[in-house]
């Protein structure tokens, strides 16, 4: 592999707005199995600034959250060509990248992995599950400032409950594809959402005016 990983995570992390892109995510697959080496450092730049961001989620150090971002891709491209035609690429990718994520804190134990795989799963509620019709304004993404404050909310949930709150409004990913990637059932990860929006909001709403 001749792409520099490190050498990317260092350029696209301080990138706000990447450029639009030709190819989907799955036609660039097809060509880095094809050995294109081009295909996989776009479809690096497309992704690595949300995947170092979601790793960063469950693991703290910089230097740290850049070493797992770059395993992660490490293993999109060794085993890039288990991507079968069909199959979509964001959950795949967010598959590998929370295993890394979690297979780094077991060895380094960074946080204690009774906390990560015990985050409130049992007793869920039926009102829990039930999607909140007044989702996050998009504007917290869009506007600097607002994403800051974003940040610093989302730093006091669990790292489970912050990755969902990513997926669903950065990602626009569906909770039946965030259940696949945290492997929990779905009803699950709609309750981590609403209990997450619900403490993001009320954070929000008492911030001090800028």
């Amino acid at each position: 592999m001749t792409v520099s990983i490190r050498t990317i995570i260092t350029k696209c992390c301080m990138i706000n707005n990447m450029p639009s892109h030709i190819f989907s995510d799955e036609d660039l697959v097809e060509q880095i199995k094809k050995g294109d080496d081009k295909a996989f450092q776009q479809l690096m730049e497309r992704y690595i600034k949300y995947i170092f961001n979601f790793i960063r989620q469950y693991v703290r150090v910089q230097e740290d959250v850049e070493d797992v971002t770059q395993d992660t891709f490490f293993k999109i491209w060794k085993y890039i060509k288990r991507f079968k035609k069909g199959m979509k690429f964001k959950p795949w990718l967010f598959t590998i990248a929370r295993n890394t994520a979690l297979d780094y804190i077991k060895k380094k134990k960074a946080i204690p992995f009774k906390d990560l795989v015990n985050s409130d799963d049992e007793n869920v509620s039926f009102e829990e599950t039930i999607v909140d019709n007044e989702p996050l304004p998009p504007e917290i993404f869009a506007q600097a400032e607002l994403a800051d404050e974003f940040r610093e909310v989302l730093s006091v949930l669990h790292p489970d409950h912050q990755a969902v709150l990513l997926m669903h409004y950065q990602q626009e990913m569906t909770f039946e594809e965030i259940a696949e990637i945290m492997d929990k059932p779905m009803n699950t990860v709609k309750s981590w959402h609403r209990r997450s929006l619900s403490k993001v909001k009320d954070k929000l709403m008492h911030r001090k005016p800028l």
